[in-house]
């Protein structure tokens, strides 16, 4: 008996040690949204504990170790849940916190379970850093999680890039911590047509948060006229130093927390993509194999409070990549003989500096400086020559600083209002021989040799904005807004006005309304390619677009939104039915569209056993030639998408599926022939022909499967992310062969299964 007590005790012993072991914590600040002030919330996990934040706004709990939802509130304030909060024993999981000031809860059509963000009226969604790792058929990108939005497609499962409600890329506006950046993906086409890149520049682990616009987006944001994504840097922990390693099939990298004397924090991450490496090894490189792809980047944000009232920021995010075509990959691409063999380098240095000033109770200030720098180069060749076709190098850089104050008077009013300066510097050589051509229809013609380099050697642009939210009444809020753009490219001055309107019928049920002009200046490189582009003016869109919210329950929202988009003044190029015809990189404005369509969605936030997303989008974009009379669709419209998202959770396991299905892209109906050797040339029967046909349906089934395992002051996190497991074959593109006048359709039936890991510590 008594050798049985002293077990027992030796038992109970070592399992108040382990439970002890096992403990980890959520650190983080809780601060009002619009003027920074902190707030001493009750912060709360439901079964386990609460804690109440300090006059400063800072909170720790304790608890073991596993996945929580954290509940945020005050007096005054809209309550914010937090879900998919994981906890590792030994480790400090830092979840900063934003609330609204609410008037009154009993009228407002507001979810605790859903982040909100007050200043947009319409088609906003906010995503969580576990939002976007955890999306099936992502790989962790953060740019595909969101590509699984409502109003979001892409050209195909190749690209990240985002096309939304009828645009194309390039009209999409990227924020990284308050730096406007021009390009959010690797593997961009700076050559030829508004098509992206191929994955996100970011590490899914460096995130906080994404808020994304799909329009009527307010007057902070111009130069675009499609979307906005406002991506933050998560900062890293003050407490003590921990880190993160992951890999996957394609890339491996890691990030480290380092506490600065427990006034402020670094965070360093770093990632490289070995696929070149792995197909040098597995010596497949040219059988079938397209190219050799290298990327590599590396993340840096420092956080220091100068003083109580005022913290500075400094991030660094430094990019390169490299894409290298041998003769044989080119061929294997579609067995064509007269496929260019490439050679492309790319570098990226973003650097910026925020320094955020509480001026008072009421009062928030951001003064942001920043730089940034890119240089690309691209060479391409015929395979049976070893004659130069054609050669890019652009640099570009700009410079500016901005300034954002946020001031709230009262709770029934909320003013924004600020500016920025920015200067650009571009220097662009193009060189082009006597070759095939791609026009943005994606349409070959004979040009010229050219040969030209453009240098702006200073080109300052710069704007002023003002924004008011107004709750009229508890029941009905307006956000006008005015936005004044100089552009130095064009040396023009726009106005740009923005309002938006949101009336709550019920506890339940809330009417949004918005409508804007939205700007987008030519790019730089249209102006690079001749002389007489140079007289190109600013392009521009209207939005007008409606809705219905519907908060079924408290983790349940339905969303129905109309919307219309009018083009005008589109920079285009002029195409002809002949090969006469020759563009030789001349630009016009004078295209215009519009693009108009609905939006269903159903989404039950990450709360419970069962998780989810079902929306369905209608939208038809055409384009209007205006000089020759030439109307066509757009060149990525997809008129009907479904998408289904299914998330369950059990026992450390996180099980993920989606299932996409969308309408065929346009394509165009091409004579093609062989005039000469070497020379090949693909002609239109007729303008009427242009995106005239559509390619099959497009689907998409991926699936996702992660297991955490939490030990002592460490965890691992195996996953396998699977695109297209049903080897479903979707066209992407038609391919033209010599002396062939039928395309062979090119597709997309691989099954790809990712396997990664994170390793926590």
């Amino acid at each position: 008996m008594t050798k049985l007590i002293l077990w027992l005790i030796l038992v109970l012993s070592l399992t108040c040690i382990v439970s002890a072991q096992n403990k980890g914590f959520i650190t983080g600040r809780v601060a009002e949204r619009s003027t920074g002030q902190p707030v001493a919330a009750r912060v709360e996990i439901a079964g386990a504990q609460e804690a109440q934040a300090d006059e400063k706004g800072n909170y720790r709990l304790e608890v073991a170790q596993g996945v929580y939802a954290i509940r945020i509130s005050y007096a005054g304030f809209a309550t914010l849940v937090i879900n998919q909060v994981g906890v590792t024993a030994g480790r400090d999981t830092v979840v900063n916190a934003e609330l609204d000031v609410t008037l009154s809860a009993e009228v407002e059509v507001r979810s605790e379970t859903f982040t909100e963000n007050v200043d947009q009226a319409v088609s906003s969604v906010t995503l969580r850093r576990e939002d976007l790792r955890t999306t099936p058929g992502s790989g962790g990108d953060p740019l595909r999680a969101i590509n699984s939005l409502p109003g979001v497609t892409a050209a195909s499962a190749e690209f990240a890039d985002l096309i939304v409600r009828g645009g194309t890329p390039n009209e999409n506006l990227t924020y990284i911590d308050n730096i406007p950046v021009r390009d959010f993906t690797y593997f961009t086409d700076q050559y030829d047509g508004p098509r992206g890149g191929r994955a996100s520049i970011l590490p899914p682990d460096a995130f906080d948060r994404a808020e994304f616009s799909a329009g009527g987006f307010g007057a902070k944001y111009g130069d675009k006229m499609s979307s906005v994504l406002d991506v933050g840097i998560r900062e890293a922990n003050r407490r003590r130093v921990q880190g993160v390693l992951f890999a996957d099939s394609g890339t491996m990298g890691g990030s480290l927390d380092v506490p600065i004397a427990k006034r402020g924090s670094w965070l360093f991450s770093a990632r490289r993509s070995y696929i070149d490496v792995a197909l040098d090894v597995a010596g497949i490189a040219d059988a079938g194999i397209i190219g050799y792809p290298r990327t590599l980047d590396f993340t840096n944000k420092f956080v220091y409070d100068l003083t109580p009232r005022n913290k500075l920021t400094f991030t660094a995010l430094n990019f390169f990549e490299t894409f290298n075509q041998t003769d044989a990959q080119a061929q294997n691409i579609d067995r064509r003989t007269d496929r260019f063999r490439m050679r492309r380098t790319s570098q990226r240095h973003i650097l910026g500096t925020t320094l955020s000033t509480t001026i008072n109770a009421k009062t928030l200030a951001q003064t942001t400086v920043w730089h940034n720098i890119a240089h690309n180069d691209g060479m391409f060749y015929l395979p049976y020559t070893s004659v130069l076709q054609r050669q890019r190098n652009l640099r570009d850089s700009q410079t500016g600083v901005k300034e954002d104050v946020s001031w709230m008077p009262d709770q029934k009013v909320r003013l924004s209002f600020g500016g920025a300066l920015q200067i650009d510097g571009v220097n662009y050589y193009t060189f082009e021989r006597a070759g095939n051509l791609y026009s943005p229809l994606e349409e070959e013609y004979v040009a010229p040799t050219r040969q030209y380099r453009f240098r702006l050697s200073n080109s300052t642009s710069g704007n002023l904005y003002a924004q008011a939210v107004v709750n009229v009444t508890n029941r009905f809020s307006i956000t006008p807004g005015i936005r004044l753009d100089h552009y130095g490219l064009t040396g023009e001055t726009l106005a740009s006005p923005r309002f938006a309107a949101r009336f709550n019928a019920s506890n339940t049920v809330a009417l949004t309304f918005a409508t804007g002009i939205y700007r987008q200046p030519p790019s730089a490189f249209q102006f690079s390619l001749t002389p007489l582009n140079q007289d190109l003016k600013t392009q521009s869109a209207t939005h007008i677009i409606g809705g219905v919210e519907w908060m079924v329950r408290e983790d349940t929202r339905i969303r129905v939104e109309a919307f219309r988009k009018s083009y005008s003044d589109l920079v285009v190029q002029q195409v002809g039915p002949t090969p006469a015809f020759v563009s030789n990189g001349r630009y016009f404005n004078s295209g215009s569209g519009t693009a108009s369509g609905f939006e269903v969605s159903v989404h039950r936030a990450l709360t419970g056993f069962l998780t989810g997303q079902a929306s369905y989008g209608y939208v038809i974009s055409d384009r209007k030639l205006t000089a020759g009379g030439l109307e066509m669709p757009s060149d990525l419209e997809r008129p009907h998408q479904l998408t289904l998202i299914g998330i369950t959770s059990f026992k450390g396991f996180n099980i993920a599926a989606k299932y996409r299905i969308a309408s065929g892209l346009p394509y165009t109906r091409r004579t093609a022939i062989t005039v000469a050797a070497g020379t090949f040339i693909q002609r239109i029967a007729s303008a009427s022909d242009i995106n005239a046909l559509r390619l099959p349906n497009f689907a998409s089934f991926d699936l996702r499967a992660e297991r955490r395992f939490a030990f002592k002051r460490v965890s691992i996190s195996p996953y396998i992310d699977i695109f297209n497991l049903t080897n479903y074959r979707s066209v992407v593109q038609p391919s033209y062969e010599f002396n062939r006048r039928t395309p062979r359709m090119l597709g997309e039936d691989k099954r790809l299964p990712i396997f990664g890991f994170r390793f926590e510590f």
